[in-house]
């Protein structure tokens, strides 16, 4: 696997929708993902950010984990559970070595949306590094 199915197989594993912020899919595709019982329903969802180096040079992409609910509950339990997956991770195994993800300071804000008050946006900070194999 590449670094970049390396982000999705990791942000996919949650339960819910999950997509790279550069590609959100129109509704009709999100519906045919609910109606296939990749995830429940549309909300929550995952927005992730694809970041890649050379081997051995970390980066820090971010990810949105987005509700419509007026409580913070339902993210801030998802977001709990990201962090520890996290911390009992080792490293996901990529074709060319290793790619290890760690929690970035502060691991988690909440954000508002200013266009919907009933949108509830949790933003999580990540370090990523990738080593090879020998």
């Amino acid at each position: 696997m590449n670094k970049e199915q390396a982000y999705s197989e990791f942000w996919s594993g949650f339960g819910v929708l999950a997509w790279e912020e550069n590609s959100m899919p129109d509704d009709e595709t999100i519906q045919s993902l609910i109606d296939a019982g990749v995830a429940e329903a549309k909300y929550p969802y995952i927005a992730y950010q694809v970041i890649v180096d050379d081997l051995g040079h970390p980066v820090f992409p971010m990810a949105s984990i987005y509700d419509r609910s007026t409580s913070w509950k339902r993210v801030d339990e998802l977001a709990n559970v990201i962090s520890e997956r996290i911390q009992k991770m080792n490293t996901i195994k990529l074709d060319n070595g290793r790619m290890f993800i760690t929690k970035g300071s502060p691991f988690m804000q909440h954000q508002m949306e200013s266009e919907d008050m009933n949108i509830r946006r949790v933003i999580l900070n990540l370090g990523v590094e990738f080593f090879t194999e020998y």
